[in-house]
């Protein structure tokens, strides 16, 4: 079984039960795989076949899921990327992946047009506007309107890859997680079976879901249990979030710790009627008891924590959703994901010891695209090496310590600091930059710059913020810049970031 299959199966049999819900607008099963089929007709009409990589640069949207889902009936790779990168991050991804098509909106389709002159393949670009005149766009509305509402069902390998998520390797360069169709589907049933999901539930899209967590914990989770999807463009506070919630009868909610301290802290939570509430999951950074216990006294539901990473489809473990739940925790591994904690020779550690978190099971990912040396390294003894450290107690629950990798997540997003470093150091004013995450009491961490500038240059920390804008998707420029004579390194020319995270002491 795969995610279009299992479509199939819940249009024919609830076709005129409610799937997703817009603004005003209200679709059904049959209305939604008519509409995929539409798309999917449409796109091989251009030229699209199968193993084709498609690139979906869209917002939460009806679009996206029409969108993601032909691309996988046509037995083609979605590729979804955030569509406020910047041409030079799409640019990156682009000439990796090398994409035959991507969908995108009006706004964004100049970037994809001036990027197809230096990409050596036939891009077709396809906007969600109705009306296009430009030439090499095409319209989405008219592909789909000229596509037939039946599509031959195809036959899917377990392994064949079904969407490319890109994370940021260790230069800073993006690398793409292969996630087969095996993949995606094993941890979304997964998933919608340990939360108990049936057709009776309303999930609420608001984390962007051209993340894999969003995709397989909400989009993903709904559809295959033929419940209703509420979808919101993204985070726009608190507020709208409880009056959908109330308006809609929302049964299931995914957000960051970040999105959850917001509710906590809205005092005017009171007006709306949360009862319809039964899951609360959170993931993407970790949960702090004050959000945890305050969610439960104010909405009267616990928030349950998970873990998991693009490479892993993503869930690897959970807390349970009814019972004790160990706050600090990130729960125990969901069925049929296997979880052990080795050192760094790659042996067994005691419980409750400190090493690195390894998984296998159903939801690691086939490989790294086009990087056959790093998967190697990733997969190394047949177990994933997710690069971050936690113990494991004596009832199985991990708890994470740190993070091997340097990443700073904030909001719930991971970034990359040697991406951002890469940009600053681009700038001709300066010699060289070192970036860390601080802490911060409402987005978890932020990004803080250290910035030495070439002899006798001069910049102010607003002119190399606007240059990052021009560089950088908005959420990865460092909200601090501090200017410094020099950064610490080791004799082989390593930046000591244990020691430059001393210093965030002394931020603005």
């Amino acid at each position: 079984m795969n995610l279009p299959s299992r479509l199939t199966e819940i249009g024919r049999a609830t076709a005129t039960h409610e799937a997703i819900v817009y603004q005003n607008r209200r679709i059904n099963y049959g209305q939604l795989k008519t509409e995929i089929n539409q798309l999917a007709n449409g796109l091989q009409s251009l030229g699209a076949k199968p193993g084709d990589r498609v690139l979906v640069a869209l917002g939460n949207s009806p679009e996206f899921v029409v969108s993601y889902y032909a691309v996988l009936r046509i037995k083609g790779v979605v590729i979804p990327i955030n569509p406020a990168f910047t041409s030079n991050e799409i640019s990156n991804i682009v000439q990796d992946c090398l994409p035959s098509v991507v969908i995108t909106t009006a706004s964004m389709a100049p970037v994809f047009k001036q990027l197809k002159t230096g990409v050596n393949i036939p891009l077709i670009i396809v906007v969600t506007q109705k009306e296009i005149s430009e030439e090499g766009i095409v319209s989405y509305e008219e592909i789909k309107s000229k596509g037939k509402d039946t599509f031959l069902s195809s036959s899917y390998r377990r392994r064949d890859p079904a969407v490319i998520v890109y994370t940021s390797d260790h230069t800073g360069l993006p690398k793409g997680a292969v996630l087969t169709h095996h993949n995606i589907y094993s941890n979304t049933m997964t998933f919608a079976q340990m939360y108990e999901m049936t057709p009776n539930d309303r999930a609420l899209l608001v984390s962007p879901v051209y993340h894999i967590a969003a995709q397989t914990c909400v989009m993903n989770n709904a559809i295959v249990s033929g419940a209703t999807l509420i979808i919101h463009d993204g985070w726009a506070g608190p507020e709208a979030v409880l009056q959908t919630i109330d308006k809609e009868k929302i049964t299931f909610f995914f957000g960051a710790p970040t999105m959850y301290n917001f509710l906590v802290g809205y005092p005017d939570s009171h007006k709306y009627d949360v009862s319809s509430l039964r899951v609360a999951f959170s993931g993407g950074a970790t949960l702090s008891p004050e959000i945890f216990e305050g969610f439960a006294e104010k909405f009267g539901i616990e928030i349950v924590e998970g873990y998991g990473l693009s490479e892993t489809s993503p869930v690897v473990t959970s807390n349970p959703m009814k019972g004790p739940k160990k706050v600090g925790s990130i729960g125990k591994p969901i069925p049929g994901v296997e979880v052990n904690i080795f050192d760094y020779e790659g042996r067994e550690v005691p419980r409750g010891q400190v090493g690195e978190i390894v998984v296998r099971g159903p939801n690691v990912m086939a490989g790294y695209f086009n990087k056959e040396e790093e998967t190697r390294w990733a997969m190394r003894n047949g177990w994933f090496h997710t690069g971050d450290l936690a113990y494991m107690d004596e009832d199985g629950y991990l708890f994470i310590v740190d993070r091997k990798k340097d990443l700073i997540i904030r909001g719930g997003v991971n970034i990359n600091p040697r991406e951002v470093e890469e940009v600053i150091s681009s700038h001709p004013s300066v010699y060289d930059a070192a970036v860390v995450g601080v802490p911060d009491a409402v987005m978890g961490e932020e990004i803080m710059a250290f910035v030495m500038l070439r002899k006798g240059e001069q910049l102010e920390a607003g002119d190399l913020q606007k240059f990052c804008r021009n560089n950088l998707a908005k959420y990865k420029i460092p909200r601090y810049i501090s200017f410094v004579e020099n950064l610490p390194k080791t004799t082989s020319g390593k930046l000591m970031r244990k020691e430059i995270q001393r210093w965030t002491s002394h931020r603005p």
